[in-house]
């Protein structure tokens, strides 16, 4: 999500691999990750499947690194 910030090509930047690290996140997390955050990552899977522009799924995904914070 670094390199949207950065303005990153879409060439420098795919879905597939948005997608790869949330899965990614997800599983290596599995069993230590609270409820609240493994929904916000599913929202953000969701959204990279749906098209929705990197810096919503950027914004899902602060708020999941917020909610694992909390907890």
């Amino acid at each position: 999500m670094n390199a949207v910030a950065d303005s990153a090509g879409d060439e420098d930047l795919t879905p597939s691999e948005i997608a790869e690290a949330i899965r990614d996140a997800r599983e290596a997390a599995a069993g230590d990750v609270q409820e609240k955050t493994r929904r916000y990552l599913d929202e953000a899977l969701d959204a990279v499947s749906d098209g929705m522009p990197a810096d919503y799924i950027a914004m899902i995904l602060y708020a999941a690194l917020g909610a694992s914070q909390e907890g």
